[in-house]
């Protein structure tokens, strides 16, 4: 049985100029775009209290072939993840992958 969250640290670093490598491998990958879910801040993370700011989350299940080939990719280049496998409370709404570092948590007003 496969854990329902795994991480993968890499060497720590998010860019915009990944992104658009990943998007364009994607593409040329499967002659579809790259189902992006979240990028940046959404009201949906900062309800759950994160800062998502330079992270994307891909609504792809990180089993099917895409999200494999997608986990690959980001291992190969040394990108952050987290793969999600099923909903998790306070964490992940369904399966996705979040690439990038952990969110960080938003401070709350005194």
């Amino acid at each position: 049985v496969k854990p329902a969250q795994e991480r993968f640290d890499g060497n720590g670093q998010f860019s915009q100029g990944a992104l658009k490598r990943i998007v364009l491998a994607y593409e040329k990958q499967f002659a579809k775009a790259i189902p992006i879910s979240a990028n940046g801040e959404t009201a949906f993370h900062r309800a759950l209290g994160y800062n998502h700011s330079g992270r994307v989350d891909v609504a792809l299940s990180p089993d099917t072939p895409e999200g494999v080939w997608l986990r690959q990719l980001l291992e190969k280049e040394q990108i952050p993840y987290y793969a999600f496998r099923t909903a998790i409370t306070g964490k992940a709404s369904a399966p996705h992958i979040h690439i990038g570092p952990p969110s960080t948590r938003l401070r709350v007003a005194d």
